[in-house]
């Protein structure tokens, strides 16, 4: 999955679990559908949650890829110096 996908795999689970939120909060807790709403909302944010940590795992790699190349880049710079 490349970024373009994740985020609009994120754009999407967002949404579901707002909108999934939007019906536990119509609903009286007494009503029949109430525990079906919650469930619905628990199961759209736990999605929503995963897509969220599977984007941060990403970001992580790219920093510490990034770091690397900066250090490689330092220890060059320093070599050259002395």
């Amino acid at each position: 999955m490349n970024d373009a996908q994740l985020s609009h795999e994120l754009e999407i689970a967002a949404r579901q679990a707002l909108e999934a939120r939007a019906r536990v909060v119509e609903l009286p807790p007494q009503s029949a559908a109430y525990q079906s709403a919650v469930i619905d909302y628990l199961q759209a944010t736990v999605m929503h949650l995963s897509i969220v940590s599977v984007a941060q795992a990403r970001q992580h790699e790219w920093l510490v890829a990034e770091v690397e190349d900066l250090r490689e880049a330092l220890e060059t710079s320093q070599r050259a110096l002395h």
